[in-house]
């Protein structure tokens, strides 16, 4: 049953229960919709992180990507149903969207390679063909619906989506793929428009186009959905490097492989579908999301939404099922929603460990790409609360008697084991030697932050730079590899090219690359323009 000394959260109507996903900007929950006469639901719950609601590109960025889905209609994208904004007892801006059981592509083929029995395909660590046709075809359909959207005026939106990927397609128990996450999609008459020079997305899936920050269409997510396919196809990544640069690279200039050359066993007719959605020129691809659908409809026959119920039902049963029992008692109270003290907002810096909750793989950060992380260790118990307690008293008195030991006058901390979400702090100090009891808590050392390498990079050799908070930086020509210690805010930043020009940039929390946009004068002269590109943005489930 619910502990009354953990509150749950609640943002006006909703419930969040777990979390499936959290990035620089927001969290992502599996939330409860409560209503009138008894109504409730299950729903998905994105909250923009507290801290960045003073940031105006922030806000305007989060309501961009609520006004953008919500005018995408199409069984094969997850549509956002509400937008709310909260304001007391503390100010809060989420969006709400259909909650989907499913699990994305990028854990269903980390869930094969786990799986190796029953057939040549799980045995080889590869999604069976016609599953891969079928989810890739779901996805191109939702793909261009979103293309095609228009506004309640009936005006084209024109998006582009900037950001297919794996961890944005997830595959429904109902068999059927779809599409998510808007957070960085182009689209006519935004609040934020993306400024010349500037690069959204994961560099291992960004055409060529877009990874020079050039403009992009729908042709380049075609080029997203043709390295989705071939990855998928072959088990192998297409274009990651070593770092972000490499990537960018490999983009540019890698001699680009048959699917059949690299597994043999593939049908060469998808070898025409896969290289012609990867042509680097956008004249050379698919021209619409639905060309590239009818392609692959005739190269293979395409599993049926029942197999690919089968399919995942097989690979990823057990952590369906281990979810879904976690949400079920909690929705019957038989064990704890998040709480209050869990859902610190992450800028606080006495934020506790958020609970995640168990089912499939955490976060895993590539450079600057963002993967799946759907949920994670079930929440505390009392009697987990009661051991976290006596290790408290305990932890007390040793810190206290090593104050005795060693004569020290102040403070002591110490880390003690936890348990999933439930941590126990405690503060001794020289009076606890008398004091302590089984209320104490117990502050574990604060870990020393992990410096993040930032590239920097400019359309001149960097000759001096000024990049506020950092503690190394190296110039290598047109590159700059600066350290920092993790940051909350935007960090501005500014360099002298060679030549005498000057660039900029803002590099967002969490950020590892940064193209720098140098200044250029306007013609009239006396006056300097400038564009400052937010950094890239990777959003698993509406994530950022």
């Amino acid at each position: 049953m619910h502990d009354p000394s953990a509150p749950p959260l609640r943002l006006g109507n909703y419930e969040p229960l777990l979390e499936l996903a959290s990035g620089g900007m927001a969290t992502v929950y599996v939330a409860r919709q409560i209503g009138a006469a008894g109504f409730e639901r299950i729903v998905v719950v994105k909250r923009v992180h507290r801290h960045l609601l003073g940031h105006r590109d922030f806000y305007d960025m989060f309501r961009d990507e609520a006004r953008v889905a919500s005018m995408v209609r199409h069984p094969n994208v997850v549509p956002v149903i509400d937008v709310v904004e909260v304001q007391s007892p503390e100010r809060e801006l989420f969006l709400v969207m259909e909650y989907v059981e499913s699990t994305s592509l990028a854990t269903l083929r980390k869930a094969a390679h786990e799986l190796r029995r029953e057939s040549d395909d799980i045995v080889s660590g590869r999604i069976p063909v016609p599953i891969v046709a079928r989810v890739l075809y779901d996805t191109l359909m939702g793909l261009h619906a979103a293309h095609t959207a228009v506004d309640i005026q009936g005006r084209p939106l024109g998006v582009v989506h900037r950001d297919v990927s794996p961890q944005n397609i997830i595959v429904g128990v109902d068999g059927s793929s779809r599409l998510i996450d808007f957070g960085v999609a182009k689209a006519s008459h935004r609040l934020t428009e993306t400024k010349s020079g500037s690069v959204k997305g994961k560099y291992s899936y960004m055409a060529p186009e877009q990874a020079r920050g050039q403009d992009v269409d729908r042709r380049t997510d075609i080029f997203a959905a043709g390295v989705v396919l071939h990855e998928a196809l072959t088990d192998r990544r297409l274009f990651r490097g070593e770092n972000d640069l490499d990537t960018m690279r490999r983009i540019m200039e890698i001699d680009i492989p048959a699917p059949s050359t690299v597994q043999p066993a593939l049908p060469a007719a998808l070898d025409a579908v896969t290289l012609k959605a990867l042509a680097r020129s956008p004249e050379g691809r698919f021209q619409t999301a639905i060309e590239m659908a009818e392609a692959l409809e005739t190269a293979v026959s395409l599993a049926s939404h029942r197999e690919v119920t089968a399919y995942l039902e097989k690979v990823c049963g057990p952590r369906l099922a281990e979810r879904r029992e976690a949400l079920r008692e909690m929705l019957a109270g038989q064990a704890l929603p998040l709480s209050m003290e869990l859902m610190r907002d992450p800028g606080d810096s006495q934020s506790s460990k958020s609970m995640r909750f168990v089912g499939e793989e955490p976060t895993r950060r590539e450079g600057s790409e963002t993967g799946s992380k759907i949920a994670v260790e079930s929440p505390p118990t009392r009697e987990a609360k009661s051991r976290a307690t006596l290790w408290a008293a305990l932890a007390v008195g040793l810190l206290a008697l090593a104050g005795i030991v060693f004569a020290v006058s102040k403070s002591s901390t110490s880390a003690v084991p936890t348990t999933a979400t439930a941590t126990a702090t405690a503060t001794a100090t020289a009076t606890a030697t008398a004091t302590a009891t089984a209320t104490a808590t117990v502050s574990a050392a604060a870990p020393a932050p992990v410096p993040v390498l930032v590239d920097l990079t400019a359309d001149a050799p960097i000759e001096t730079l000024d990049v506020p908070g950092s503690t190394k930086i190296e110039l290598a020509g047109k590159v700059a590899h600066v350290t920092l210690d993790p940051w909350k805010d935007p960090i501005e930043v500014q360099a002298k090219l060679k030549g005498g020009k000057k660039a900029i940039g803002t590099l967002l929390p969490g950020a590892t690359a940064l193209a720098l946009v140098t200044e250029k004068p306007k013609p009239s002269g006396g006056h300097v323009t400038t564009t400052k590109p937010p950094d890239l943005q990777g959003n698993p489930y509406g994530a950022p």
